[in-house]
């Protein structure tokens, strides 16, 4: 938390969370163009709509602020060839908003131009799909496995909220493998990952928690409540996506640490 401080991520997660208020919807539109070429395209938009309200937002507006999402991102993807350049320039914003933050925590030098194009092509085009196929495949198999054998309904509740840890982990491992420009270990990625995923959940919980017991923006701004309740919920989202990629960023140094005070050991044996 020291070098949270240090290094003001609580300003770039301010900064995230106000460039994902005006990238989210155009991101979800390409995502949602992309995905009427798949054959499954209606489980695909419920498998999204679902996700989005029982994992990724918070309780109590998550299903109003999910409707909006995907209600305006299918009026986006049907606009004009001007119009989809403008979605991919605000969804590319966001993802370079992302890079700079992710340099700015791994220290890294800026990608040039080009690289850049091709990387925020490929992770609009292809990371959405395949993480969903991941999660699909994931929630197939519990799903069967239980099947398999007279489980405990204990088992089974465990067994997906195990699921909606693991799909996080695989994002935000994803995202702390590709985007830095420099070379992130799977192991340290991985780990950041994970750390992110739970604190991700426990963040939830504890957001949920304080909506239900302290109603302070219900009762202040009533029916507009959603709009200050979901900035916070996005500040707190990337304020824990940062940390996660903190904690990948500095195993390196750990390591390097333990590996110095090893060696220093065993020469003054």
């Amino acid at each position: 938390m020291r070098r949270f401080s240090e290094e003001n991520l609580d300003e770039v997660a301010a900064s995230l969370a106000f460039t994902t208020l005006l990238s989210l919807v155009p991101l979800v539109a390409l995502i949602v163009s992309l995905a009427t070429l798949l054959p499954s395209f209606p489980d695909f938009a419920e498998q999204i709509d679902r996700y989005l309200v029982h994992k990724l937002l918070p309780e109590g507006s998550a299903g109003l602020i999910a409707r909006y999402v995907l209600e305006f991102s299918h009026k986006a993807a049907q606009v004009t060839v001007a119009g989809l350049l403008l979605l991919v320039a605000s969804a590319f914003l966001l993802l370079l908003t992302i890079e700079r933050a992710f340099g700015h925590v791994w220290r890294a030098p800026r990608r040039r131009w080009w690289q850049r194009l091709r990387l925020y092509a490929a992770l609009v085009a292809l990371w959405p799909l395949a993480l969903g196929g991941v999660a699909a495949a994931i929630s197939y198999a519990v799903t069967v496995s239980l099947g398999l054998a007279d489980e405990p309904p204990w088992l089974r509740r465990l067994a997906f909220k195990a699921m909606g840890v693991l799909v996080p982990a695989l994002f935000f491992g994803g995202l702390y493998y590709t985007l830095p420009n420099v070379r992130v270990r799977v192991r340290d990625a991985a780990w950041g990952g994970i750390a992110a995923a739970l604190a991700f959940a426990l963040m939830q919980k504890a957001f949920e928690l304080y909506l239900q017991h302290f109603p302070f923006y219900q009762t202040i701004y009533g029916a507009f409540a959603t709009v200050p309740i979901f900035l916070i919920w996005l500040y707190l989202s990337w304020a824990v996506v940062l940390i996660g990629a903190l904690i990948a960023a500095t195993l390196p140094e750990f390591a390097a640490v333990e590996g110095g005070a090893d060696t220093q050991t065993r020469s003054s044996a």
